[in-house]
């Protein structure tokens, strides 16, 4: 790997390492800190340099995405770069066998990594209207249509990706199902849809046990979201 490859590799590793140390004690505010200061440096670092990132993910996709399943993905710091080097559509296709792997919370981190794919932006658009309008006063109203316009075009994926949603609430609902544990559970019941008309056939038993465990566990905000039909990542709510 070249030097800026090595760089980023030893950087992953060295936040793997961080997240890992941190999973062994008890929380503390100092490791917090320290694992947020890491991941924004990291998240930085990626998005600065989308060709190296693209290699890394093609040479290291398990060593990287293995990193969004050992912390929650409360924030798109580390998906947002991983996404903007090689698109909504392989970024997902790797989410959906961490689902089907591993611990449970890993499994549900996998999940909820999937939650920022739809609020990915490619600055490309807005950095060139920003670029375009240097050259002096622009009437109001015409640049508001321009932004909106810019924005709706920075949402959309380099390559459709709508096909594999199926497959991951698939992984999700059988995950939900068979998880143990209430907190993790109740997270994965934000990602599938219980209704929809492009789930896959073979997950019609595993959405009726999955509707089973909502009803019987009302208290959870999760469950009752599903029972609600307003979940899904993917799904139009």
């Amino acid at each position: 790997m070249s030097d800026p490859d090595t760089e980023l590799a030893a950087r992953l590793d060295a936040f793997g390492a961080l997240l890992a140390a941190a999973g062994r004690r008890a929380p503390d505010q100092d490791g917090y800190e320290s694992i947020e200061s890491t991941r924004l440096s990291l998240g930085t670092a990626l998005t600065a340099d989308p060709a190296a990132t693209r290699r890394l993910a093609g040479r290291l996709a398990g060593r990287i995405f293995r990193l969004l399943t050992l912390e929650p993905s409360t924030t798109s710091q580390l998906t947002d770069p991983l996404i903007g080097a090689i698109g909504h559509r392989a970024t997902l296709a790797v989410l959906v066998p961490l689902l089907e792997q591993g611990g449970w919370r890993q499994r549900g981190n996998a999940a909820t990594a999937a939650y920022h794919l739809r609020f990915h932006r490619d600055p490309a658009p807005l950095a060139a209207l920003r670029a375009q309008d240097r050259g002096g006063p622009v009437d109001d109203g015409r640049l508001r249509e321009r932004y909106r316009e810019t924005l709706r075009r920075s949402l959309l994926p380099a390559e459709p990706y709508a096909d594999l949603w199926p497959r991951f609430w698939l992984a999700a609902a059988a995950c939900f199902t068979a998880c143990p544990d209430r907190e993790v559970r109740d997270g994965l019941a934000l990602a599938f849809p219980l209704a929809h008309p492009d789930h896959l056939p073979a997950a019609a038993p595993l959405l009726a046990e999955a509707r089973r465990i909502a009803e019987h566990h009302p208290e959870l905000g999760g469950h009752r979201r599903l029972l609600a039909d307003s979940t899904g990542y993917g799904a139009a709510l």
